[in-house]
């Protein structure tokens, strides 16, 4: 027993995972605060009662998918064998295995998000609520008020109205209210209708708690009708859809690297991708996500349609939030500086088109509706001034808790592996262009500037995977780290999810 064969050996990322696990269960288990107390906090749920079956699928699903993580790292299922009869055997494992493990990241995926208490249940009704609710989005009724003004009075006068608009609508472009009416008519179609899983008492319940939640703003509003209330679950599957959208691309990105579906395991357990999927942060962190895979494509090849795809990317990312000018401008550092150190470098031509695109949804509503861009961002920024309250918050307690937000949010597993790869990074591959390396000097400014304190792990989101897309590279050889560590992350992340109320309609 001298020479330490029994004991139990462990990479540096896989101890990292287990450390931020006995941190979050330490946390959870002291009722400490996740947040700074009398500012803001992540509060501990009221009702932690839940749907036993549904927990009990949550935690078999989750055991299907790291067993699963575990065996194809076992039999070899990678993308790496590419000669010869290699190819052939493992071929058709590889194919089997992805699609497995899609299958099995989308199911758990979906069973999260229907996890709800027993006290905002049904489902659906919850779900319509979050997307209806004048607190948690008030995109909807932004939807709305676009139909009834005309797309050209609407952006003509957007400027204007933004005091005056809900909470969240006042600090947006017009992207989102846009995005929800293309949604909310097609959700409004009688086949669209029929499938809607709501009968009369849940109609009834959800105009209700609706009436009690949103009381009339102005004496000729007019409450949302039957059809509107069916259409708005509608639109949450449809933001379902964004987030699942965007955990297949992460997932590509990331086999680009890694081609193992060992990888698919460790991206579905990321907790903050299971908090928020039917709300408007997975078209956020769809949007981001699409716009690096088509940069990181564009500086592979430096083809011509991955550059407009970038740009056309970019421009819809800016159009639908202020805030995606952030990880949008780590991109753009990323890709400066991959094109500064790289073999291939970038045409001219195509650097001046993508910008252009970038711009263009802006440039196209001044010029065919009148829209005034700086005026709308000086008024959305007086808006989140006087809605966020930071500057009613300390400054130093959130230097920690918004990096301590961060941390929860992106899971053990990724802590461990992003901090290996940086270390490795600093050492031997100083002033190799790192996404990972960029984006996290971004947060830091960002953190020390002082515009964010609190809730870093929801409006965090998308940066994630531009963190973590070269970490994946540290990833642990031996299976049974895998399986540990993808179970450990998604476990504390239901956990989580069960103890503290990150999604509310109000």
């Amino acid at each position: 027993m001298g020479d330490g064969n029994l004991a139990v050996r462990f990479s540096v990322p896989a101890w990292i995972g287990l450390v931020w696990a006995v941190a979050m269960v330490l946390a959870l288990g002291l009722n400490l605060p996740f947040g700074v107390p009398n500012e803001w906090v992540w509060k501990p749920r009221a009702d932690t009662s839940f749907d036993p079956v549904l927990v009990i699928a949550a935690i078999a699903s989750l055991i299907a998918l790291c067993g699963f993580a575990w065996w194809a790292n076992e039999a070899g299922t990678t993308g790496q064998r590419t000669t010869g009869q290699q190819v052939k055997q493992t071929g058709k494992r590889i194919r089997l295995a992805l699609i497995i493990s899609l299958l099995l990241v989308i199911a758990f995926r979906i069973i999260v998000a229907a996890l709800v208490p027993q006290s905002w249940r049904p489902v659906p009704v919850f779900w319509s609520l979050v997307i209806l609710s004048p607190v948690a989005t008030t995109f909807y009724d932004e939807a709305m008020s676009l139909e009834q003004q005309g797309l050209t009075r609407y952006l003509r006068h957007y400027h204007e109205q933004l005091s005056n608009k809900p909470f969240h609508a006042a600090t947006h472009p017009p992207g989102l209210p846009m995005l929800f009416a293309v949604w909310r008519s097609l959700a409004m179609q009688p086949i669209m209708q029929r499938f809607v899983p709501m009968d009369e008492n849940s109609l009834s319940l959800l105009r209700e708690v609706y009436i009690r939640i949103a009381p009339p703003m102005r004496p000729d509003s007019v409450y949302p009708s039957d059809e509107d209330l069916k259409a708005s679950w509608w639109v949450a599957v449809f933001c379902l859809l964004c987030g699942i959208a965007a955990m297949l691309i992460w997932v590509w990105l990331l086999w680009q690297i890694v081609p193992n579906p060992s990888v698919i395991a460790l991206a579905a357990t990321t907790p903050a991708m299971l908090w928020w999927q039917t709300t408007v942060d997975s078209i956020h962190l769809l949007a981001i996500t699409a716009t690096f895979a088509f940069a990181y494509r564009w500086q592979r090849t430096c083809n011509w349609n991955w550059a407009i795809l970038t740009g056309l990317m970019a421009g819809i990312s800016l159009w639908l939030a202020f805030k995606n000018a952030i990880p949008i401008g780590c991109i753009a550092l990323w890709l400066i500086w991959a094109n500064l150190r790289g073999e291939k470098k970038l045409l001219a031509a195509q650097i001046v088109l993508a910008l252009i695109l970038a711009i263009s949804p802006y440039l196209l509503a001044w010029l065919a509706f009148g829209f005034q861009p700086f005026e709308t961002f000086k008024a959305a920024s007086a808006a989140h001034h006087q809605q966020a309250g930071v500057h009613a918050r300390s400054y130093l307690p959130w230097l920690f808790f918004n990096l301590a937000d961060l941390g929860m949010a992106l899971g053990g597993a990724w802590l461990g592996l992003v901090a290996a790869h940086l270390f490795t990074w600093w050492r031997q591959e100083k002033w190799q262009p790192s996404s990972s390396a960029v984006t996290l000097l971004v947060l830091l400014l960002f953190d020390l500037s002082g515009l964010v304190r609190g809730e870093v792990a929801r409006l965090w989101m998308p940066f994630i995977p531009l963190l973590t897309f070269e970490a994946i590279k540290r990833i642990p050889n031996k299976s049974h780290e895998l399986a540990l560590l993808t179970f450990v992350q998604g476990g504390i992340g239901l956990a989580l999810h069960i103890q503290l109320e990150f999604l509310r309609p109000f």
